[in-house]
């Protein structure tokens, strides 16, 4: 089971997939409602985190779950002067969380089955995509014909270029769920991104 909430006001889109009797929930920012109803009366077996940004992570000290994320976002949930909250308060305890730090080429149980974890840092050091069967969440990396910004705190653009160029790389058929916007295919970025076919051809 796939369920897409779509971003609404300030916050990303959030994702839900669940394997049998587990669930994972991809950046739970908002509508604690249909997330409990996407799950039912499964097991919700990890929160996974794209990046630390608040539009992405609202929710996080609502649910009893492990907290799958990269390392060098850790600090950005707690720094609110860049994480998105500030002049506001981040929501969460630092004491009700349980973090599973995870990095590139780690796998994520999900069922019988697992989410490949990719770091694509550029958006921020410790920004992930995750990766189940043919579907990509790409967080604020990789956006339909657009990619995420580079210029926030902890983000780079020789690190973002690396990530969409290796992003672009996966098979045509992928499908692309990101953080905000529309979804699409590998195959349509790499005929119409813009900023793939420019970096791509740096490297050539």
């Amino acid at each position: 089971m796939f369920k897409i909430i779509k971003e609404r006001d300030d916050y990303a889109h959030c994702y839900v997939l669940c394997r049998f009797d587990c669930c994972v929930v991809i950046d739970p920012s908002h509508d604690h409602n249909a997330i409990d109803q996407a799950i039912d009366d499964r097991r919700l077996t990890g929160i996974l985190l794209t990046h630390a940004h608040a539009d992405h992570i609202d929710l996080i000290g609502e649910f009893n779950a492990p907290i799958y994320m990269h390392q060098a976002d850790a600090h950005l949930l707690f720094a609110d002067e860049y994480n998105g909250y500030d002049p506001q308060k981040h929501p969460y305890a630092r004491k009700n969380l349980e973090f599973r730090f995870v990095d590139d080429g780690d796998r994520i149980p999900l069922a019988d089955q697992f989410i490949e974890v990719l770091h694509t840092p550029g958006h921020t050091a410790g920004s992930l995509s995750f990766l189940h069967q043919d579907r990509l969440f790409s967080g604020d990396t990789l956006f339909k014909e657009d990619v995420g910004r580079h210029d926030l705190y902890s983000g780079s653009l020789s690190s973002i270029r690396k990530s969409i160029i290796r992003l672009c790389q996966l098979p045509g058929n992928t499908k692309v769920y990101p953080g905000h916007d529309e979804a699409t295919i590998i195959r349509d970025e790499q005929k119409k991104n813009i900023y793939y076919r420019k970096w791509s051809k740096q490297l050539r």
